[in-house]
């Protein structure tokens, strides 16, 4: 019996002794788990910062993807105003040179027209002055006449008479002395 209690003793204590292993690795075990769940709630909290700012990252890069998608479609908007602009601005300037051309011409044609004028003032100036008096213009009915006139030129006489000189710078004017033709 003594030695079976020595037995027991013996394996009381290698069961002491294995216990203790047991709760020592069985503390480090403990300590572990909880370093590895201190480890993954850290993890865990940012993750969720991580996700967050994806969600924030993601919605600015959406927002910046509709403005540049918009500011395209402006783009192209404006691109196809300035091509109608710059045709509408080539028309006008088309319609500038033509218009620069016309007066040109017409200026041109002005100048030629007054020198006529100016001709035919110079003639009347060289034929013989021959003064009538309004009344005698007047009793010949002389100045309605436009044979030799420009058209729709017509020379009325006042019916109660006008002085001379008026008489005389009508007739200047239209070309023809004093009202004869």
């Amino acid at each position: 019996m003594k030695q079976e209690e020595a037995q027991l003793k013996e394996q009381l204590f290698l069961y002491m002794d294995k216990f203790e292993e047991f709760q020592t690795t069985m503390a480090k075990t403990n300590e572990l788990f909880t370093a590895f769940k201190q480890e993954t709630e850290k993890l865990r909290k940012k993750i969720k910062k991580l996700e967050k700012e994806m969600v924030i990252w993601c919605t600015k890069w959406e927002n910046n993807n509709a403005t540049l998608l918009q500011m395209a479609e402006e783009k192209t908007i404006r691109d196809k105003n300035y091509k109608v602009f710059q045709i509408k601005l080539e028309r006008l300037e088309k319609l500038y040179k033509a218009l620069q051309i016309e007066r040109n011409e017409l200026s041109e044609k002005l100048g030629v027209l007054k020198g006529q004028v100016s001709v035919k003032v110079a003639d009347v100036d060289l034929a013989v002055p021959v003064m009538h008096s309004c009344a005698d213009l007047d009793s010949s009915n002389m100045l309605n006449t436009s044979s030799k006139r420009a058209p729709g030129v017509h020379l009325e006489a006042d019916p109660k008479g006008m002085n001379e000189a008026k008489c005389y710078s009508k007739a200047l004017s239209t070309g023809s002395p004093l009202g004869i033709d």
